[in-house]
């Protein structure tokens, strides 16, 4: 997604590859739909390229949908701090001793990553099992079967950027009559800095505020539109129709919004 060849480097595992061009932007639903079509399973299991599943997660998952049809099922996701690769026992990164050659690497297990990553304090509440909290659902691990998706039109590909389309699905299944499970399969988020606010993705968020109001007749992502607004970004009327861009953060609004630190 978003690259200009769509080349990945050579692997030995056995993966079917397609790239969706950004244009410019992040296609995240349009990438959804394409690797939707790609892939040959009755339950699709959506991952984040930055997530590392558990070993026994895309399974979990698989057999949840299968166990209870018509279910959407998101997994657990924890998050791996800055600097985690150094904590692990090598000395050297991911796949490398650290020592003589052909010394073998100590294995990355869950518990490992267990050990070295945290849940989000947001979803700290919920339960494995049915649940009615459909604005949590994240794609970043997610599961359906491909009917389901078909039958719910797929992901809005006028989501073009960041933001907003995996609430918009989940709300869309919710309307479409399909139920929600939060299930206890974990995946593992490599940690990257953030902005706080997302700063850095403003004018996506503000086309794709308008497309989720349109489309549901309500704000999505009003935590974030409220902080554009205070720092004098936008101008927004949380009752009304009004959302409008007034400037664009300048470089050390951007500096002063980025987290390296953070987990999430």
């Amino acid at each position: 997604m978003d690259q200009p060849d769509g080349d990945v480097p050579a692997t030995g595992l056995d993966v079917t590859v397609g790239h969706v061009a950004g244009r410019g932007g992040l296609p995240l639903a349009e990438a959804r739909n394409a690797a939707a079509a790609l892939a040959t399973g009755e339950v699709l299991v959506f991952l984040d390229v930055d997530c590392i599943p558990a070993a026994d997660t895309v399974g979990t998952l698989t057999s949840e949908v299968a166990a209870h049809p018509g279910s959407v099922v998101m997994g657990t996701p924890r998050y791996l701090g800055a600097g985690w690769t150094a904590t692990l026992p090598s000395a050297g990164t991911l796949g490398d001793a650290g020592g003589e050659p052909g010394t073998a690497s100590p294995p990355l297990t869950d518990g490992a990553l267990r050990r070295l990553s945290v849940p989000h304090h947001g979803r700290a509440h919920l339960t494995a099992g049915p649940s009615e909290e459909w604005h949590l659902v994240w794609t970043l691990v997610l599961a359906i079967a491909r009917s389901d998706l078909e039958r719910i039109g797929g992901f809005d590909a006028g989501f073009s950027g960041y933001g907003a389309e995996d609430t918009d699905i989940a709300f869309r299944a919710r309307d479409a009559g399909l139920r929600l499970r939060f299930s206890p399969a974990e995946v593992f988020h490599q940690h990257h800095g953030v902005f706080s606010p997302p700063v850095n993705h403003l004018e996506d968020i503000l086309v794709n505020a308008k497309r989720f109001r349109a489309v549901h007749g309500r704000w999505a992502m009003e935590g974030w539109l409220r902080a554009f607004a205070e720092a004098g970004l936008i101008a927004w009327d949380p009752a009304g129709e009004r959302l409008e861009l007034l400037r664009r953060p300048g470089p050390e609004e951007l500096a002063a919004a980025r987290r390296e630190d953070a987990a999430y």
